[in-house]
């Protein structure tokens, strides 16, 4: 609503009672009635001084940020030697002869298969399954036998396995028998020495490998701690007790004891046949993990057939997935074995066979340095978005998000950058978005956030890399916020406070706060982020020392002055803790003068296209930073502080854009000054002579007169309130008079806007309060034109026809004679008018008899009882001229003719 008072009084709390308060006495209709009314009116703000125009917050566009084209790591910014690259070969992989993997687990996987026969380009994977320490002989014996045998007829002994075993080793400490030997020393290559064999009953089809002398342990799934079984019958009778105490074992063992030597040629062509044999389920053979990594390593890495390849990664998959060893611990030697297997095809130009290679790393979940070459990977995958629907394939996001949750973007800093810069990619696309959103992405990126910031908190130097992190966590940050419905889970989780920190902490690196200066624009214009952002204490000193470092860098500046704005424009208290800095205004003030002074001189340049963009961004920089002064000004005690102590050089700097050619086709620019100027004329008085507004009235009104016939509608209304609110003063009423400004006013009251109308008919409540002004207005036929938008717009905006009755009023208030200023037909036209708009029973039913209070209270009404408080006045004072006009026509026909009429003896309705 327009002409309205926003200062900020000072009430008690008991100056009046809220309609909906419980009193102890009963209340009177009247009285709840009035109440109802007062609250109303408190909440609109509606101030009797119709002239005065309405302070409201200046709203602009967000800065647009386009998207590249093209995945980059750190997008189209020109490249720096420390950061890392963007395009980068895995082939390195390849030739890592241990890649780096965790401390062995205290748990280890074992395939509960059949060891296949040893390849030249494979190691041994049954050498790879054991522990690198054994464990006591005591633990081994009551492990083993802590095993429940439901079916005694699948057991299987594991066999002393033929190679020489080195007992002074086993007993060098007499104290302990936790110093067993690896499995892997106990090999031999060349060996005169004897050594104890013993196996199986053949019709157990226990297979063994001449080669690997490792057996399948007889209790499912074979581990460390019963392949080494061999040591424990060697020691002596007194460690089988519990052997010959479980008739089970004894039962189903024809050869527990053999003698020692080695296999005859029988034995060995009698065990080579059941090595031969595959364990049948379903009456189909079953392939085992070392079948799969064979048949991979067996491909010529530089010349393969895609499906083949692809389809045994997508077996080895499944059969890890299948035997659960995804779910468990695996080895780290087993995983060499599977990691240098897959490396072997990192630089394949098959996206479906490098997402298989990721998907397969990721679940036997790796770190360090194999953590980063797989972030790599995909990272290398995602840079495409054709691929964008192979990480929708299975749990391939959900394995890479718990890879990124089991990093430390601290102590993982490389995995993490390529990780965050995969995520940044991927969350361009909605579905890929909304999913890893489903899993939780943010509470994670935000404790990743809080983990960088605590660590710059305590070290004041950080490798560049966790630099490097941020940025691209930040700016997978800036696309998750691009949803909407997540704000409230962004506040929830410390989002804000966590962003603020790490925008102060890291504010002389440009990129991150570059990325940063995005998510709060974008967020800022949501209300529960604003006071989100309100809360944080630093957030003002912060975005101060900002300005001063960043003020050459336009993309930074323009969205923290739009975030800026935006926190202002909503939350009273901000204003008074921004304005309460040291430097603030002072240092949008800085801002303004550097962008005016580098758009100035980009138009004395040759135009060219990249002149004309660079214009454009300053020019929206001082935009923003405009629209932070107006909207800090709607507070009163800042409005007239600023005014004090900033208001000549504001007004300058303002004059300066609005007669400058190079600015005035840029509409946006030129309404913001427009607005602003509205906002701190608001507390103009012409009462204080020293007033800046009072000095620099003419030059204000100088400047502006040529926006009042601009094309843009928006700029004709501010200059209106811009004029509303100088026409207070005598001098600028004279100027208006004196210029083509008063037949500009008079045209606009031709238009259909309401809006345009409010603020024109405004100014003309003022302009009447000059009688050489209401002369012109009558010559101009502008009474008329009231006239005519009473009849069109009265009924449907109560408040438009009371602004055109306050100026009739003002018009007539001091003659005694209305024909002297209406013609016969504007004063009939005005009493049907008011009779028929301030009939209550004809508007809204309402009669002595009417007992709905609810009607007295509505905003209509209220509006209506508004205009009916001038129109009233306006009435009776046409109706009191008419009567009296009737009785001097009365008494002049009684009177002698000799009489002649004195035209000053008019009766004096200075009491009006």
């Amino acid at each position: 609503m327009e002409f309205k008072n926003f200062t900020h009084k000072s009430k008690d709390a008991n100056d009046f009672l809220s309609p909906y308060q419980e009193i102890s006495s009963r209340k009177t209709s009247a009285e709840i009635i009035n109440e109802a009314r007062l609250a109303i009116k408190e909440s609109q703000n509606v101030d009797t001084n119709f002239a005065s125009s309405a302070i409201k917050p200046l709203q602009t566009q967000r800065p647009f940020t386009p998207r590249d084209k093209e995945r980059h790591l750190f997008g189209n910014k020109k490249p720096k030697a420390d950061r890392p690259p963007s395009s980068f070969s895995l082939r390195y992989l390849q030739y890592e002869q241990d890649p780096p993997i965790t401390p062995p687990d205290s748990r280890h996987y074992a395939s509960s298969t059949h060891y296949i026969s040893k390849q030249p380009s494979t190691p041994r994977i049954d050498e790879l399954k054991k522990v690198s320490k054994s464990p006591s002989l005591t633990e081994l014996n009551g492990n083993i036998f802590k095993i429940g045998i439901k079916e005694p007829c699948k057991i299987r002994l594991p066999s002393l396995e033929n190679r020489p075993v080195q007992k002074r080793k086993i007993f060098t400490n007499a104290t302990s028998l936790d110093n067993l030997p690896e499995e892997t020393e106990l090999k031999s290559e060349k060996t005169n020495v004897e050594s104890r064999n013993a196996f199986s009953s053949p019709q157990e089809r226990t297979t063994f490998d001449n080669n690997s002398n490792v057996s399948i342990s007889p209790f499912g799934r074979s581990s460390a701690k019963q392949l080494n079984l061999s040591e424990c019958l060697l020691l002596g009778p007194q460690n089988l007790t519990k052997i010959f105490d479980n008739r089970h074992i004894i039962e189903h063992s024809e050869t527990l004891f053999t003698s020692t030597g080695y296999l005859t040629n029988q034995h060995f062509l009698h065990e080579r046949d059941h090595l031969n044999q595959r364990i049948l389920v379903d009456g189909k053979q079953s392939r085992t993990i070392d079948d799969i990594l064979r048949d991979l390593n067996k491909t010529d890495s530089q010349n393969y057939n895609d499906d083949i390849v692809r389809n045994l990664l997508e077996e080895l998959y499944g059969f890890m997935d299948k035997e659960g060893m995804f779910n468990s611990k695996v080895s780290s030697k087993l995983k060499i074995v599977i990691l240098k297997t897959l490396y072997r095809f990192v630089e394949s130009k098959n996206e479906d066979i490098l997402i298989s290679i990721a998907q397969i790393i990721l679940a036997v979940k790796v770190t360090g340095n194999n953590l980063s070459g797989v972030c790599k990977l995909i990272f290398k995958i995602s840079k495409n978005d054709e691929n964008d629907n192979l990480f929708m394939r299975k749990n391939l996001l959900e394995l890479f998000l718990d890879a990124l949750g089991r990093s430390s973007p601290v102590d993982d800093a490389e995995a993490c950058v390529y990780a965050y810069g995969a995520l940044k990619f991927l969350t361009m696309n909605t579905k890929i978005l909304h999913k890893v959103l489903d899993l939780g992405i943010l509470p994670l990126m935000v404790l990743h956030i809080k983990l960088i910031n605590s660590t710059k908190t305590e070290k004041t130097t950080l490798p560049k890399q966790i630099n490097h992190v941020l940025f691209q966590l930040t700016g997978t940050l800036r696309n998750i916020v691009s949803e909407e419905h997540i704000y409230d889970s962004f506040v929830f989780c410390g989002t804000v406070l966590q962003l603020c920190q790490a925008l102060d902490l890291f504010s002389s690196d440009g990129d991150i706060v570059a990325n940063i200066s995005r998510t709060l624009s974008t967020i800022s214009t949501n209300e529960m982020c604003c006071d989100g952002l309100v809360e944080v204490e630093s957030i003002y000193r912060t975005f101060i020392k900002l300005f001063d470092i960043h003020e050459e860098n336009e993309e930074i500046v323009v969205r923290l002055t739009y975030t800026l704005g935006n926190i202002v424009a909503k939350i009273d208290n901000s204003r008074v803790k921004f304005f309460q800095e040291e430097n603030s205004i002072g240092s949008l003030l800085n801002l303004w003068k550097s962008y005016l002074e580098r758009t100035l001189q980009f138009c004395s340049l040759k135009v060219d296209s990249n002149n004309i963009r660079n214009n454009s961004s300053s020019e929206d920089v001082m935009i923003k930073v405009i629209r932070v002064i107006a909207n800090i000004v709607i507070n009163p005690e800042i409005g007239k502080a600023i005014n004090e102590q900033y208001g000549n050089k504001l007004i300058d700097e303002f004059l300066k854009v609005l007669i400058s050619n190079p600015f005035k086709k840029n509409q946006e620019l030129v309404l913001s000054i427009l607005s602003t100027l509205n906002n701190l004329s608001y507390y103009y008085s012409s009462d204080l002579e020293l007033d800046v507004f009072h000095v620099k009235q003419i030059n204000i009104a100088e400047a502006i007169i040529e926006y009042s016939k601009s094309r843009n509608n928006d700029c004709v209304v501010e200059t209106m309130r811009i004029l509303g609110n100088l026409s207070r003063s005598k001098i600028t009423r004279n100027y208006i008079a004196e210029t083509e400004i008063f037949d500009t006013l008079v045209r606009l009251l031709d238009t259909a806007e309401p809006t345009l109308l409010k603020t024109t008919i405004g100014v003309f409540v003022n302009v009447m309060s000059d009688i050489r002004a209401r002369k012109l207005f009558k010559t101009s036929g502008g009474i008329k034109k009231l006239v005519s938008v009473l009849t069109k717009h009265c009924e449907s905006d109560w408040l438009l026809g009371c602004l055109v009755c306050q100026v009739l009023w003002n018009y007539c208030i001091d003659t005694t004679d209305l024909n002297e200023l209406f013609s016969d037909e504007e004063i009939n036209e005005l009493l049907i008018l008011l009779a028929d708009y301030l009939d209550e029973e004809k508007l809204f039913g309402i009669n002595e008899t009417t007992g709905d209070m609810e009607m007295f209270v509505t905003q209509e009404y209220l509006i209506w009882e508004e205009f009916a408080n001038v129109a009233t006045n306006l009435l009776e004072k046409i109706e009191y001229f008419l009567d009296t006009f009737d009785q001097i026509q009365i008494n002049a026909e009684k009177e002698p003719a000799s009489h002649t009429k004195n035209s000053n003896a008019n009766i004096n309705f200075s009491a009006w």
